[in-house]
């Protein structure tokens, strides 16, 4: 896959987090902690790890991404991923 920045990773995480919880209101800011700011439970967090790797086309287990809180996290993660 091409490189991708991290800003259009921020903007593909938005949108998958608005489709998994389309009753959120307002801007989604990197430092939002994905299960107590978006309240994003365990299924929503797995539902949000497989469309990343589908969409990008890159293999990540949970495990890899256990530590992972915030929406910046998993930006920064994945730009170590892909780029």
């Amino acid at each position: 896959m091409a490189r991708v920045s991290a800003e259009q990773i921020q903007k593909d995480l938005e949108t998958i987090i608005r489709r998994l919880r389309p009753d959120l209101k307002g801007d989604i800011k990197a430092t939002d902690r994905l299960r107590d700011d978006l309240g994003l439970d365990s299924l929503h967090s797995m539902e949000l790890l497989s469309e990343v790797t589908e969409k990008y086309e890159i293999d990540v287990d949970a495990e890899q991404v256990q530590d992972v809180r915030t929406v910046g996290e998993v930006v920064t993660f994945l730009a170590g991923v892909i780029g």
